[in-house]
């Protein structure tokens, strides 16, 4: 191994960067060329996990909530485009964590940390990235808004945005139907600011919003009218966190990146650094929930990541050592009102860095420790298994509903888990497939954001840099599609900024991403290598489909496979198969949509669109059990043909 091979600490790292610059070489690197990707020998295999259907919920197609849906699998059934570029960047002064969520259109909803701008939600328009509408907030914002189905006017959706002392329910034109008291005091002369909400949830059998709060509050909310449900806001019984000085960033950096944030995004509450109160929230200062919630919408079952009640870490000091995992539940009184209920909680040394993460049955919770470790438990949380991965989980489990797939996030990894029940192993990690980049400069390939499960792959985050303390810091970043049989990487393209929140997929394929740079804020605060990183920018920004031939011919060949699996399962596993069925039907409508697009950017005849629209209609008029293999067939001629 030669030395620009060789992993760097970061004192030789910034000699090396020094030698290299006299030397006059190139250290920031391009990405390999990216060719056309082939179709993916990934197929559904067994009954997939379902839940019950839900009208308001509707089908999990685009990112509806912070993780896609209410249980947190951070899966929809659409496809990522196999190919697509850096289209816009809107509000790129909005430092923003959480979304976007996204429309039956696909245009975008998203609510911004301490603007500078007096707004708490801003709708955008999802093919130019235009400001639809905002909706002012005295400040607070965070949070991602909530998207739920009209029961009262099929086919429409409304949106739901809660703050800590006021949420609303908008309609998509930007009209308020209601907006409320929450019930919740924002006292802004309290440091640090306790008001952070992770977004909305619903609880279908109280028909409820949730808000969840960075403080420990809970409220609920009727979803109609926006009354509040319980008498007073519930708070977790567990106490803040310790702080830990230990393992935070010098406080050279700490000062650098809080000027740097400051400076591209403004000042927040008490002029604290935004880089300082994300650190208090990863590693210790008052909080008490740091990541966002699960709901199983299959019996209204409530899971939150919290702290454990001060006595439980060995000494009552007020505050807590043990995060803990709480199952709740909304329990209606005889007055018609609700009181939360607490059914168990289990503690973890050290915390989690994890939000729940639930199958679609909500019959199994996912999470994970500090010790390396993928953790499932059944419904009332007894553990089942422990997978130890052999670094630290970084995010929240992505759970796929076919063939027992899980995607664990660590620092700059990504790994695929297969679940088999009683236990779990690894399958396929991506850092020994990632090779966006060649391994020059000790640089690493890295994944740097929380998967998102799609029909045709895994939607990813992606750079390229070094892994400083266990923390990932890139120097050049992007967004990919991994092949979900094998990790490779189907296609990857680079932007100007990174992301804590998730990896959106939009209905049309395309990616939309939340720019929050809090570790590329970091490199940029390193000497020598700060001043060789692009200016950090917020926003929105939307990775238009490219060659949307090929999105047709993805979603078509995902939809006749999974025509082949609910035709396979369907004598024994009706449920699944009609899940099978539906999955088909949102795909088939993707591949409709884009065919107009193939033939504008003429990546298509209209001759041959036109034939393949009748191949996709006609598989419409079979999408029954007895007519599943003539549909299966004409979906695989559209791929086949592609």
């Amino acid at each position: 191994m030669t030395n620009c091979q060789r992993p760097l600490t970061t004192t030789f790292l910034i000699f090396y960067i020094g030698l290299s610059l006299i030397a006059g070489c190139s250290f920031i690197q391009e990405p390999r060329p990216m060719t056309p990707p082939e179709k993916s020998n990934w197929t559904p295999k067994g009954p997939r996990n379902t839940g019950v259907f839900n009208p308001i919920l509707g089908s999990y197609d685009t990112m509806r909530g912070l993780h896609g849906d209410t249980v947190n699998s951070d899966e929809i059934l659409g496809v990522t485009a196999p190919m697509f570029e850096l289209d816009w960047v809107a509000e790129t002064d909005m430092f923003i964590v959480e979304g976007p969520t996204m429309d039956n259109e696909g245009n975008l909803y998203f609510s911004p940390i301490a603007p500078k701008e007096d707004v708490s939600l801003v709708a955008l328009d999802r093919e130019t990235g235009k400001r639809l509408w905002a909706k002012k907030g005295r400040g607070a914002g965070g949070g991602a808004p909530l998207i739920l189905n009209d029961p009262e006017n099929p086919g429409k959706q409304i949106i739901y945005s809660g703050t800590y002392d006021k949420a609303m329910a908008i309609r998509p034109d930007g009209s308020v139907i209601w907006e409320v008291d929450t019930g919740l005091i924002n006292d802004r002369t309290i440091l640090p600011d306790p008001t952070h909400n992770f977004g909305l949830n619903y609880v279908p059998q109280a028909d409820a919003l949730l808000g969840v709060f960075i403080d420990g509050h809970i409220y609920a909310l009727d979803r109609k009218t926006g009354k509040p449900l319980l008498s007073k806001p519930y708070m977790i019984p567990g106490a803040p966190t310790a702080p830990n000085e230990n393992v935070k960033p010098s406080p050279f950096i700490t000062k650098r990146v809080d000027e740097s944030m400051r400076a591209a995004f403004g000042p927040i509450r008490g002029n604290v650094g935004r880089f300082s109160r994300v650190l208090d929230v990863l590693f210790g200062g008052g909080t008490k929930i740091a990541n966002y919630y699960a709901v199983d919408p299959n019996t209204g079952r409530i899971f939150v990541a919290a702290t454990s009640p001060d006595e439980e870490d060995g000494k009552k000091d007020g505050v807590s050592d043990f995060g803990a995992l709480y199952a709740l539940e909304l329990v209606k009184s005889t007055d018609e009102t609700y009181m939360m209920k607490e059914i168990n909680h289990v503690n973890f040394i050290g915390g989690t860095g994890a939000s729940p993460a639930l199958t679609q049955d909500g019959l199994r919770v996912y999470t994970s420790d500090n010790f390396n470790n993928v953790l499932a438990y059944d419904r009332d949380l007894n553990e089942i298994w422990k997978l130890n991965v052999g670094e630290q989980v970084a995010a929240s489990i992505t759970v796929a509903s076919e063939n027992n797939e899980l995607f664990a996030v660590t620092a700059g990894d990504l790994i695929k888990i297969k679940d088999t029940g009683s236990s779990a192993h690894s399958v396929w990690r991506a850092r020994d497939s990632m090779d966006m980049y060649s391994n020059t400069w000790g640089q690493k390939n890295l994944n740097l954001l929380t998967a998102l499960v799609t029909a045709n792959g895994v939607a990813v985050s992606m750079g390229v840099g070094y892994k400083l303390k266990n923390m990932p810091a890139p120097l050049n970043v992007g967004y990919g599609l991994l092949d979900r049989e094998t990790g490779a990487v189907r296609y990857y393209t680079e932007g100007p900024e990174e992301s804590v929140s998730v990896t959106g997929v939009g209905p049309d394929g395309g990616m939309y991403i939340a720019h929050s740079p809090i570790r590329r804020s970091v490199t940029q605060a390193i000497p020598l290598i700060g001043n060789m990183v692009n200016p950090l920018i917020g926003g929105i920004a939307r990775y238009k489909p490219i060659r949307n031939d090929l999105l047709v011919r993805d979603a078509s060949c995902a939809a006749a496979d999974r025509l082949e699996n609910g035709n396979n399962v369907s004598k024994l596993f009706p449920e699944s198969a009609a899940a099978d069925i539906r999955h088909a039907q949102i795909l088939i409508n993707q591949s409709k949509r884009a065919l107009d697009r193939a033939v504008l950017d003429k990546d298509l005849s209209r001759v041959k669109a036109n034939a393949i629209l009748s191949l996709l209609s006609r598989s419409e008029t079979k999408l029954s059990i007895d007519t599943l293999t003539d549909a299966k067939r004409d979906l695989e001629s559209v791929c086949n043909k592609l």
